[in-house]
């Protein structure tokens, strides 16, 4: 039986293949074939997301956060107009 459905009968947490992935790092000393032979969900590379944010072996970049970035200034504009009068709104 493979170690992560024994983790998931100890935990009652199912593993969906169709949405796992691996991502390997620093895996050039080892034989990386052998060891995801039964694995059955996909390989990936950096950089990659999780949760939303982006996941570099290196340094990350701005560029790496604009997609965050653009969506704060975008829930500002809206929240700081809502904060001003009519009069204000209609300056701007």
């Amino acid at each position: 039986m493979h170690h992560i459905y024994m983790f998931g009968d100890a935990s009652s947490l199912r593993l969906n293949i169709g949405k796992s992935t691996v991502t390997p790092i620093r895996c050039d000393d080892i034989n990386l074939q052998e060891i995801l032979q039964n694995f059955g969900g996909q390989k990936t590379q950096f950089p990659i997301k999780y949760l939303g944010l982006p996941i570099t072996l290196g340094r990350a970049r701005l560029v790496h956060f604009q997609f965050i970035l653009d969506r704060i200034r975008a829930r500002l504009a809206g929240w700081k107009g809502r904060l001003m009068s009519f009069a204000g709104r209609r300056v701007l």
